[in-house]
């Protein structure tokens, strides 16, 4: 079929050709252009995304990034140019068209008048208007953050930049933003992309990225594409996150800028953030160059909360939650980042080359003091781990593009990469087993009740476990592509251009991480310490590790303990606990690590935590589009596409089952390396239709079909079993990308004093979802197709294999849309005021597949008695999407006088699901958030300003709950309000 449909495809885009190149002879005769730049009359801003029109006709452009324009193939004569840009004043130029000649023709606009007045554009208004006009002029249904909006009141990073956009919904970690849902997607189904080149995901498990790792001061924009068009890669179930780093003016530019900043939870001064660029022109402006940098450090400590419920038949015959199990950790986290970015851009004939590139790294520094109330083991935890690596993030790509008219092309190579290394983090796990709790838990028990249930006695809590963990990641991405763009003019009124293209991609993974130390250290202490506890006894002597077992039967948490506390832990809802002397415990880990003999006291292997992650692939891709623009007069602009993908991938994983011999890890048995492979053809539709009936109304239109490919870790050959024959984890190495075929609708009114107003809907139809789900085992039934799971295993496991599967039923996924921009320029004294507010309003629906052991009585052929056989039901249980929240507001009120600039800003989202069960009473889901930021900024002398940004005003924390009710929290992390101050210099 695939190959049919590209057959005919071929045929008809020849067709297609060859009336394009009729046309342009037919019409090449008596035609000229005009170019040339449009700007700010006022400060000489170029003004990108300015609309230019010849009156009467089809043909137009829109200014690009550097302001410039140029229409082609206008018949000879005088001809009527027009030139608008919202927010300023249109303007109608006369001119002459001289035939095979190209006319310069640069345009300045001023800003509103009223009564005759000049209006001064204030900093957040330009950012404002710039963001609609580029919104406006766009091909696609997007919305942006400009250039001006940036460098005005700077974000942290570039997912706080995004935030505040229609639809958007951020994730965050230690209350810093990191990843971005476009519309309640998750975040893996994005695609980000730095000047149209893709970012490799830094993500342990799934296909997003960090957006934590870029600064928001060397971007010079972002559009967030809501809708592909046929040149844009198809995996963006989501959206695509275009990020545009800064190219050099013609003058010398230099900009720095250097802040401080408190944490009120921990009462810490020591953030820091210092950042610059400078940039000039050499060579007659022919060369363009800018150098970035930034360094920042932040303290992103949490105080977290995570419970666990059991269900409980009463006598009554009432099923209760309650809850069992109660975790508690004070995270000490520090966050440093470095980076820097280069981009170079040399004028050629008739184009330009380009050569950008950019790394940041991040690199962090953690502590996690943990207490786990184990009320149905009877057990009460007490933990201590150090955690510290880096995340690396790099982009370079070359780059050529020249217009000759006839024809446009640009071409394109780009490495990217990503990689952590987290070597040497060190767990160690204290407990008491029995009498470790005194009280009953029903019911009415609230979570913050079950610390008081403790009993609490640092001598009979014992070592029991110490690790070392190591983790090295790496993702590496190349890729060429190249575009070609031919205009063409059927008429006066129907004219466009073709556009056709290739892409390909290569990419490279791998993933390995290592456990290895010495659990089962609480135990074997009857007649002295134990094997391995007497070998640190003979290494540190004075510690008199045998006297102390001889004690208390254990080596007790007492002899560790330390003077560490705490202020406002949990907001004074729970204890922080015992803590511990981390120097004495490292002390610990390195006289036992040093013990390398034959006695079996040396340290030990896991081989879940070394072998249960672990795997290392390829990936191909190809794609191929033609896609047209046809202007049909000046109301329709119609944007027919296809697109052709095919991917590749080759995956290496383990498949293992985990022995444990007296209590103590051994070499996995069945140990096999598994190689799998997957490849998949597309042909995806991409159609667009925009209508302008008049000079305040806009209305897009949209057909599309996306993709999303499934994360690394669901089909990796990844298999394996515990030595309790009672948990099995099984990838799937037939899953399939997901395919979603969207409708979109957005209608835009723009007025001068009402601003831009605009309504979206959408709607999604998604084939092959990817869920979470435990697959019954059992030698009655066939394994699901895409397990590697040995024969024998079918046979001992004593429940299902936690797998992916795609979802037999479409999910459907709708909504809408409220954005309005506007600005109160035509009130005195007021023209400052900048409001930002929108809406989004969400619902999905998905029929889960699920799968139910059922005993029959089946009677074998040929008579004898029957035998009871499991055989495998279908069934299915509605639900919403995961992580798609129902509501998100967002409203921004900013205000510029003279040097004085404020911004306010609120966001507000309602729960999403984070985890499906087959019982709705034990589904996940986080709570309801809403948020105030604060920035300040007062310019002094000529080029300073200083200023100061307060998050989370109202301190507000992240929350989690299981089932239906707001009374049983699973998760909770308060991280505070944080100030930051600074000054920026301006060159």
């Amino acid at each position: 079929m695939i190959k049919y449909l590209t057959n005919s495809f071929s045929i008809l885009l020849n067709g297609f050709l060859i009336l394009i190149l009729i046309s342009n002879s037919m019409f090449a005769q008596g035609v000229g252009s005009i170019s040339g730049k449009v700007t700010d009359s006022g400060n000489k801003e170029i003004l990108f995304g300015a609309n230019l029109v010849i009156k009467g006709t089809s043909l137009g452009a829109a200014t690009d990034l550097d302001g410039n324009y140029i229409i082609r193939n206008i018949d000879e004569g005088k001809q009527t140019l027009e030139v608008s840009y919202i927010g300023y004043n249109p303007k109608t130029i006369e001119v002459t068209v001289v035939a095979n000649r190209t006319l310069n023709v640069d345009v300045e606009l001023d800003f509103k008048i009223i009564e005759g007045e000049v209006v001064l554009v204030t900093g957040q208004v330009e950012g404002q208007i710039q963001a609609i006009n580029q919104q406006i002029s766009s091909n696609t249904i997007s919305n942006v953050v400009s250039k001006s909006r940036i460098e005005e009141l700077p974000d942290v990073n570039a997912a706080e930049s995004i935030g505040r956009l229609p639809g958007v919904s951020i994730s965050r970690s230690g209350g810093e933003a990191n990843k971005v849902s476009i519309r309640g997607l998750s975040p893996k189904y994005n695609t980000v992309t730095v000047n149209g080149v893709r970012l490799p995901s830094n993500s342990g498990e799934d296909r997003s990225v960090d957006l934590s790792l870029i600064s928001s001061n060397m971007l010079a924009g972002i559009e967030v594409k809501k809708a592909n068009t046929a040149d844009m890669d198809a995996d963006a179930l989501g959206g695509t996150i275009d990020l545009r780093l800064k190219e050099a003016p013609k003058e010398f530019k230099l900009n720095f800028n250097a802040q401080g900043g408190y944490n009120k939870m921990l009462k810490d001064w020591g953030n820091y953030n210092f950042n610059g660029n400078v940039s000039n022109r050499f060579f007659e402006d022919k060369l363009g160059v800018i150098l970035g940098f930034n360094g920042d450090q932040y303290n992103r400590s949490a105080d977290q909360y995570s419970g666990t419920y059991s269900r409980v038949d009463t006598p009554e015959g009432v099923t209760e939650n309650r809850i069992n199990n109660v975790v508690t950790r004070d995270v000490n986290s520090i966050k440093d980042r470095l980076g820097a970015s280069l981009v170079l851009d040399y004028v050629i004939p008739n184009g330009k080359l380009t050569l950008n590139g950019f790394f940041n790294e991040l690199s962090w520094d953690e502590t996690r003091r943990q207490q786990t109330y184990d009320l149905g083991g009877n057990r009460h935890n007490i933990l201590f781990r150090e955690n510290g690596g880096t995340t690396n993030i790099f982009t370079s790509a070359l780059g050529v593009e020249q217009d000759f008219g006839i024809m446009s092309y640009d071409l394109s190579f780009s490495l990217t990469g990503s990689s952590t290394n987290a070597p040497d983090e060190r767990e160690f796990n204290f407990v008491r087993e029995g009498g470790s709790f005194v009280g009953i838990v029903t019911a009415d028990t609230k979570p913050t009740e079950i610390a008081a249930f403790a009993t609490n006695d640092s001598t009979r809590i014992g070592i029991q476990d110490v690790y070392r963990y190591d983790t090295d990641r790496e993702e590496n991405q190349s890729a060429i592509q190249y575009n070609v763009k031919i205009p063409f003019v059927f008429t006066n009124d129907i004219s466009g251009y073709f556009k056709t293209g290739a892409k390909f991609r290569w990419l490279d993974r791998n993933n390995d991480k290592e456990q290895y130390g010495r659990n089962g250290l609480y135990y074997g202490n009857g007649s002295g310490p134990n094997q391995f506890l007497s070998v640190l006894g003979d290494r540190i002597p004075e510690w008199d590790v045998e006297g102390l077992v001889d004690q208390y039967g254990v080596l007790p948490l007492s002899f560790f303990l330390s003077d560490y506390s705490r202020d406002n832990f949990l907001d004074n809802k729970y204890p922080l606990g015992f803590q511990a002397d981390l120097n004495m415990l490292n002390r610990m880990y390195n006289a036992l690590d040093l013990v390398t003999d034959s006695s079996g006291t040396q340290m030990i292997p896991n081989s879940i935590g070394s072998l249960g992650e672990d795997y290392d692939g390829i990936e191909h891709y190809q794609a191929a589009y033609a896609m047209a623009e046809l202007k049909l007069g000046n109301i329709f602009t119609f944007i027919p596409g296809v697109r052709y993908e095919n991917d590749y991938s080759k995956y290496t994983a383990y498949v293992f089952r985990e022995v444990t011999i007296n209590n103590l890890p051994g070499p996995p048995a069945d140990l096999d390396t598994i190689t799998s492979t997957r490849h998949f053809d597309f042909i995806l539709p991409m159609i667009h239709l925009i209508a302008k009936p008049n000079d305040w109304l806009i209305i897009r239109t949209a057909y599309t079909q996306t993709l999303t490919r499934p994360d690394f870790n669901m089909f990796a050959p990844i298999t394996r079993i515990n030595s309790y024959n009672n948990y099995m984890r099984a990838a799937n190495t037939k899953l399939k990308p997901s395919v979603s075929t969207n409708y979109d609708l957005a209608v835009s009114v723009y007025e001068n004093h009402v601003g831009l107003f605009t309504v979206s809907g959408f709607y999604k139809s998604i084939k092959d979802l990817i869920f979470q789900y435990n697959y019954p085992i059992h030698p009655d039934i066939p394994l699901y197709e895409g397990f590697v799971i040995p024969d024998n295993w079918a046979k001992s496991v004593q429940y299902g294999a936690d797998t992916y599967i795609n979802n037999k039923n479409n999910a459907y996924y709708s909504g809408f849309e409220l954005d309005w921009q506007t600005n109160l320029w035509y009130i005195p004294y007021l023209e400052g005021v900048v409001l930002n507010v929108n809406y989004t309003r969400i619902f999905s629906e998905m029929d889960k597949q699920q799968f139910k052991l059922v005993q029959t009585n089946i009677r074998k052929p040929g008579g004898g008695p029957p035998r009871y056989y499991q055989a495998l039901f279908d069934t299915v249980r509605s639900s919403r999407l995961p992580d798609q929240p129902s509501h998100i507001a967002n409203i921004t009120l900013g205000y510029d006088y003279k040097g004085f600039s404020a911004r306010l800003s609120y966001l507000y989202q309602t729960n999403k699901v984070t985890y499906i069960d087959n019982n709705e009473e034990l589904d996940q889901f986080s709570g309801a958030y809403s948020r105030w930021d604060l920035t300040l900024q007062q310019n002094f002398m000529d080029n300073f300003q200083f200023f100061c940004n307060f998050t989370n005003l109202n301190e507000r924390p992240d929350e989690s709950f299981r089932g239906t009710s707001l009374n049983n929290p699973t998760y909770i992390e308060y991280y505070g309000m944080t100030v930051d101050f600074g000054i920026r210099y301006k060159l």
